[in-house]
């Protein structure tokens, strides 16, 4: 069985680089799992679930969803050992498995709803989380719908 592990910047490997690891849609599923979040880092969480798929999903908008600046937001989280990116980034990536598998929508419009500049930043995004591009990985797994 191969070890799934979140690690933004790579895809995921079976431990031979530039090998992508396949694994099970419920391994996927487990990886995308949203981390759970305490004092901040919840509040932004909590906000960004409000925001997805019906505005922005900007640092800016969500400091101010929380009546922060943005360097306070950006400090309280640096004090969790965290940052908004990567918040967003788990959030997104939860999302992306669900509108691509359950709720089948095309990779234009989950592109749209996580709120990213187009298609390719999405796809690009995609491959760096799972090592598929979203239409493969929508192949691998339609049948878990």
């Amino acid at each position: 069985m191969i070890q799934l592990q979140r690690n933004y910047g790579n895809a995921l490997t079976n431990g031979e680089p530039g090998q992508v690891a396949i694994g099970s849609y419920e391994e996927y599923l487990v990886l995308a799992r949203i981390p759970h979040c305490e004092g901040v880092s919840a509040r932004v969480m909590d906000a960004l679930h409000q925001r997805v798929g019906r505005t922005e999903l900007t640092i800016e908008q969500v400091a101010s969803d929380l009546h922060l600046t943005k360097r306070t937001l950006q400090r309280r989280l640096q004090s969790q050992n965290t940052n908004f990116a990567q918040l967003r980034d788990d959030l997104r990536f939860n999302y992306a498995i669900k509108y691509l598998i359950d709720d089948n929508m095309s990779v234009d419009l989950v592109s749209r709803a996580l709120d990213f500049s187009d298609r390719t930043s999405f796809t690009n995004a995609f491959k760096r989380w799972t090592g598929l591009s979203p239409s493969s990985f929508r192949k691998m797994f339609r049948d878990h719908a």
